[in-house]
């Protein structure tokens, strides 16, 4: 009896050996767990390398085609930029060639012409005093005609007759914040043969009598007529600045009218110039204000409209 171990510690060696795991159980059970976290990982490591490749193989691509894009568009930028400017070289060209040939011209067919060709009227047809009235049926006599008292002031050309209430009138513009500048004011005869006939070159005859004076019919010839422009707004958009606002308001107390009206084609012969300001003396400039008259021909009555020829 004192060798028999007693049963009770039997039993517990057996459980204990069946609690205890062989290395090979133990690397099968946490290798499988391993697999089920590192496998993912690595597939999904080896994606994103795929995707990042992808992508940025595709972003070069377009890249590469932007460039391409960009410089095929600039390269027709460039050609159509030559291409004006051969366009309009070849038109000045030939503005200029043929504004030499009519200052060449027999001075016979530029001095005076027949007043049944022009028509000058019997009054406000003398080219020396403000009343005279230009249009294109009421050309200058002569046609060639230069005010002998031009005067430079303030960017302007005007004859002396009309200089004193221009400079009055920019002044005042400056003064209450509206100034303006000039780009046009007395041209010649020969300046106006180069001018109407560059418009020609660009609009025909046709499209060119509606916006551009033939030589001698050309109120700016006078010397009392001036185009002005609010910083870099010329022409067509000069209507819409608060300088074109204070000119409608004051211009008369200076002696000064807008000449060309919107609606009043037929009868001035011209489409509307806000920027085209004439002199005809501040009497007249407030009469007309006053009554409410856009244009000479009216408060002349003397007839206007587009040339007989």
């Amino acid at each position: 009896m004192f060798g028999q171990k007693p049963k009770s510690t039997i039993i517990e060696r057996v459980k204990s050996t069946k609690n205890k795991k062989s290395p090979v159980t133990f690397v099968r059970r946490y290798w499988l767990i391993a697999s089920l976290i590192i496998l993912p990982l690595l597939a999904s490591l080896v994606f994103n390398n795929w995707y990042n490749a992808h992508i940025d193989q595709s972003i070069s691509q377009a890249n590469a085609n932007t460039s391409q894009l960009l410089k095929k568009a600039n390269d027709q930028l460039v050609a159509n930029a030559k291409l004006r400017a051969e366009a309009k070289a070849a038109r000045e060209k030939a503005a200029n060639e043929a504004a030499d040939a009519a200052r060449t011209a027999n001075e016979s067919t530029v001095s005076t012409i027949n007043s049944s060709a022009c028509n000058t009227a019997s009054s406000h047809s003398n080219p020396a005093n403000i009343d005279v009235l230009v249009n294109k049926k009421h050309c200058l006599q002569p046609l060639s005609y230069a005010p002998g008292d031009l005067v430079t002031s303030n960017g302007a050309t005007l004859s002396a007759k009309a200089i004193s209430a221009y400079n009055q009138l920019f002044a005042a513009a400056a003064a209450a914040g509206q100034g303006f500048s000039v780009t046009s004011s007395y041209r010649s005869y020969g300046d106006q043969v180069s001018t109407y006939n560059y418009w020609v070159s660009v609009s025909g005859k046709e499209g060119a009598d509606t916006y551009s004076a033939r030589p001698g019919y050309s109120e700016h010839q006078t010397g009392l007529a001036f185009d002005v422009a609010a910083g870099s707004c010329v022409l067509d958009c000069f209507g819409a600045t608060s300088q074109y606002q204070w000119l409608q308001a004051n211009a008369a107390d200076y002696g000064f009218i807008q000449r060309y009206y919107a609606g009043y084609e037929n009868i001035t012969g011209y489409k509307a110039e806000e920027w085209h300001y004439r002199y005809v003396g501040t009497a007249v400039a407030k009469d007309m204000q006053a009554r409410g008259i856009k244009t000479l021909e009216q408060y002349w009555d003397i007839l206007g409209g587009g040339y007989y020829y």
